[in-house]
């Protein structure tokens, strides 16, 4: 590997799904002024790439593909040990999907000068597709790796552990690479008050996709979901009753058996 080691991280400033509510009268869920924060998954590859970094050395850079509030969620990943943070946003980001956001990535990839090792989550909190570190992938024409819970460098090589189901899977690829990552690889750092201070000051560069060479008119959503519904579930609110503790143990065991739940 000639010259600095140059890593790219991924976050994500997505929906915050535990907080999110559905609306009775609609049956959607209301994202609109939904909060938001740093995709978990994206905090374990904040600090894999910033690990990587403190051992090999090099430069960590933060890019976050959305809208204008995510410049929070790249001072995240300064806090955490991040040397600089690119945001690619525009007025239509809100209707971007993994496509347009692995097209982005790629494209400011490229415009920052290449990385010799991509570092995503596996999948974010939100959407979960599991798609976007493959896509960046293809888009630059370099190696894919997903799943990892162990990154090692030699040289210009990657080795990469990943969990199958009864066994370590070790792979081998040459850099540059993307990697998506998973939660058991590390257990993110939590930045004291003054690294968090020191970020919030953190200048964010700001990208528009023209400036990396893509018209956003390009960006549109390639699928477009029609309808979505809050799936209602009945419930029976059985009551039982017993005279003793072993009665009402022995009804409640029978409704259980009646529904199939017990043998």
């Amino acid at each position: 590997m000639a010259g600095k080691l140059r890593i790219g991280v991924a976050v994500k400033h997505g929906v915050d799904v535990v907080l999110t509510r559905a609306d009775k009268a609609t049956g959607l869920i209301a994202l609109a002024g939904a909060p938001r924060k740093t995709s978990d998954f994206d905090k374990n590859a904040v600090e894999e790439a910033v690990r990587l970094r403190d051992k090999h050395g090099g430069v960590v850079t933060a890019i976050s593909v959305g809208g204008p509030n995510a410049k929070e969620a790249l001072r995240e990943a300064v806090a955490i040990g991040a040397d600089e943070a690119v945001l690619v946003t525009h007025d239509g980001w809100a209707d971007w999907d993994t496509r347009a956001v692995g097209r982005l990535l790629a494209a400011a990839s490229r415009t920052l000068g290449g990385f010799d090792l991509l570092v995503l989550g596996e999948g974010s909190t939100d959407h979960f597709s599991g798609i976007l570190g493959p896509r960046v992938a293809g888009e630059l024409g370099v190696a894919s790796v997903a799943y990892a819970r162990k990154i090692t460098l030699e040289n210009d090589l990657l080795l990469v552990e990943k969990d199958l189901e009864r066994e370590v899977e070790v792979v081998a690829a040459h850099l540059p690479a993307v990697v998506s990552v998973g939660q058991e690889i590390n257990t993110p750092r939590l930045p004291t008050f003054l690294q968090n201070l020191k970020a919030s000051k953190k200048e964010v560069r700001v990208l528009a996709p023209e400036a990396l060479g893509v018209d956003a008119a390009t960006l549109r959503p390639s699928v477009v979901a029609e309808r979505v519904r809050v799936p209602e579930v009945p419930r029976k609110l059985t009551t039982l009753t017993g005279a003793t503790p072993e009665e009402l143990a022995q009804r409640l065991r029978e409704a259980l058996a009646s529904e199939g739940v017990l043998p």
